[in-house]
C-alpha cells in the first residue's frame, strides 16, 4: 500500500478489494488495517466476497473486526458465524486474481513505476501472473519506451517457463538491435527458437547483419547455423558481409563457396558485397573476378521475368536496390 502510494497511485474501489484479498491471503493484518482505513477516508467498501475472506481472517488472527465492519455498514448483518465454505470459495485462485488486477489497473493508467515495483515484489515472492498478462506488459511498455521494465516482464516470463506471440517477441527485439543490446536479442531469440517460432528472413539478415558490424561474426555464425529453415541468399550474404566486416576475408570465402554448393544462386548484393569488401582488404585480383561474375548475374537476370523474394530482398538490403 505504501509503496504504491509513494509511486504516485491512489487506489481506487477496485484496487482496495484487491489489496483486502491479498492482505487477507498472506495474513497481512496491520496493511490491511491501512487499507480499511484509506477505504474509511475515501468513503470506499468491500464486495460481500472480500469482506467475508477479511472477516475470517480476522477472526482466526484473533483481532477486531470493528473497523473492517465501520468501513462496510451495508454488511453489519453478517455475523461471525457465517460458514468458512463461502470465504475458502472466494480465494480458489487468488494469487493469479490478486496480481492480475492489480497489472491490469496499472497499465491502464500507464504508471510503470508502480508496476516495476509489483513486478519485483511478485519475482522475490516468487509468484505468478499469467502469460497473456505479461505479454501485455512487455508490448505496453515497449510502445511507450520502458525498455527495462519490458525486459523485467521478458526475463519474469522465462523464468516461470512461459511462451508468448511472435508479435510480443518482436516488441522487444526491435528497440533491442536500435540499442546494440545483441545479448539481450540473442536470449529472445533462443526462446523463438525454443518454441520452434521462425525468425523469417528479414529479421534473421537483420541480426546477422548488424551482429558482423559489432564485430561479433562468430556469434552470427552460431546463429546462422542454428536456422536451418532461413538459410537462403539474403540470410548467406548478411553472413558474408559480417566476415568480411570483421576482416574474416577466407571465412567469408568460404561462406560463398557453401552457398553456391548448397544450389542457392547468389544475386547483385551478393556479388556487391563481395567486391566492396575485398578491395577493402587490398585484394583487388579476387574483387575482379567477382565484377566479371556480378556483370555474368546481371546479364542473366535480365532475361528472367521476375526474381525470387529472396534475392529481391537481398539486392535491397546490399546493392540499393
Amino acid at each position: 500500500m505504501n509503496k504504491m502510494q509513494e509511486a504516485g497511485v491512489q487506489p481506487d474501489k477496485a484496487m482496495c478489494n484487491i489489496l483486502i484479498q491479498k492482505c487477507s491471503k498472506f495474513g497481512e493484518i496491520t496493511t490491511m488495517f491501512q487499507v480499511l482505513q484509506y477505504m474509511k477516508q475515501h468513503s470506499l467498501v468491500l464486495r460481500l466476497q472480500i469482506f467475508l475472506v477479511a472477516l475470517e481472517t480476522l477472526r482466526n488472527s484473533g483481532k477486531s473486526d470493528h473497523l473492517l465492519r465501520e468501513v462496510n455498514p451495508h454488511f453489519s448483518s453478517v455475523g461471525m458465524e457465517q460458514e468458512t465454505s463461502d470465504s475458502e470459495h472466494a480465494v480458489y485462485d487468488i494469487n493469479t486474481c490478486i496480481d492480475r488486477g492489480i497489472v491490469i489497473n496499472l497499465l491502464a493508467r500507464q504508471n510503470f513505476v508502480a508496476i516495476d515495483h509489483i513486478l519485483r515484489g511478485m519475482i522475490l515472492q516468487n509468484m505468478k501472473l499469467d502469460a497473456e498478462l505479461i505479454s501485455a506488459v512487455i508490448e505496453v511498455s515497449c510502445r511507450n519506451e520502458r525498455l527495462p521494465i519490458a525486459l523485467l516482464a521478458f526475463q519474469y516470463s522465462v523464468r516461470l517457463g512461459q511462451k508468448h506471440g511472435r508479435h510480443t517477441y518482436l516488441a522487444l527485439i526491435g528497440p533491442l538491435i536500435r540499442l546494440s543490446c545483441f545479448q539481450e536479442v540473442l536470449k529472445i531469440v533462443e526462446e523463438m527458437i525454443k518454441e520452434g517460432q521462425r525468425l523469417g528472413t528479414y529479421l534473421v539478415s537483420l541480426l546477422v547483419l548488424r551482429l558482423g558490424c559489432a564485430g561479433m561474426s562468430a556469434v552470427a555464425a552460431k546463429l546462422f547455423y542454428s536456422l536451418p529453415g532461413d538459410q537462403n541468399a539474403v540470410t548467406y550474404t548478411a553472413l558474408i558481409h559480417a566476415y568480411l566486416q570483421s576482416a574474416e576475408i577466407d571465412k567469408g570465402l568460404e561462406v560463398y563457396a557453401s552457398m553456391r554448393k548448397g544450389g542457392i544462386r547468389a544475386s547483385s548484393g551478393t556479388y556487391e558485397v563481395l567486391i566492396v569488401g575485398l578491395n577493402e582488404a587490398g585484394r583487388s585480383h579476387e574483387a575482379e573476378f567477382f565484377k566479371k561474375e556480378k556483370k555474368r548475374w546481371q546479364f542473366y537476370e535480365s532475361s528472367l521475368q521476375s526474381l525470387s523474394l529472396e534475392e529481391t530482398l537481398c539486392d535491397c538490403f546490399f546493392n540499393g536496390g
